[in-house]
């Protein structure tokens, strides 16, 4: 069975990449730029400039947001805990957004950044990290493992 954290990071990740590659075909006529600013910290500011999507570009853009829901989708399933409450989980996915956001952008040097801001403005940035953090929470639904039937309990 997928552990939730891996649910949650396949979530948030899906999630993101697909805001940011529709935003991108919105804003820029292309699908490229949306994935491909993310691998900046490789290849420079100018992987933004890159309109297409392509192995060099999009695949580490992709891989490196990816990784980075993952740093984030473990620090979300240790606060959530065994078994959250729904109170505890909406409280907890409602701070998930602006903190990594800070983090990414504040506490982070400039190379190492998602480098959305290259070709989106702050109103899509922030729908970026929305649709991550919804994405996260979709990951937390449902069951992680089958729960094990014990004698006492009725069919």
């Amino acid at each position: 069975m997928i552990s939730r954290l891996w649910k949650i990071t396949l979530g948030g990740a899906l999630a993101s990449s697909s805001a940011a590659l529709i935003l991108s075909r919105i804003r820029t006529g292309s699908y490229g730029p949306g994935v491909n600013c993310t691998a900046h910290w490789l290849h420079g500011d100018d992987a933004a400039k890159i309109g297409r999507l392509d192995v060099s570009h999009s695949l580490a853009g992709i891989a490196t947001n990816t990784s980075a829901v993952f740093f984030w989708a473990w620090f979300y399933d240790r606060a959530l805990g065994r078994n959250p409450t729904v109170m505890r989980t909406l409280l907890l996915t409602a701070a998930l957004g602006p903190v990594s956001c800070v983090v990414d952008y504040k506490a982070t040097p400039k190379r190492f950044t998602p480098g959305w801001e290259l070709v989106f403005s702050r109103s899509d940035m922030a729908v970026i990290y929305l649709s991550m953090v919804v994405g996260m929470l979709c990951g937390t639904l449902g069951k992680s493992s089958p729960r094990k039937k014990t004698e006492g309990d009725e069919a």
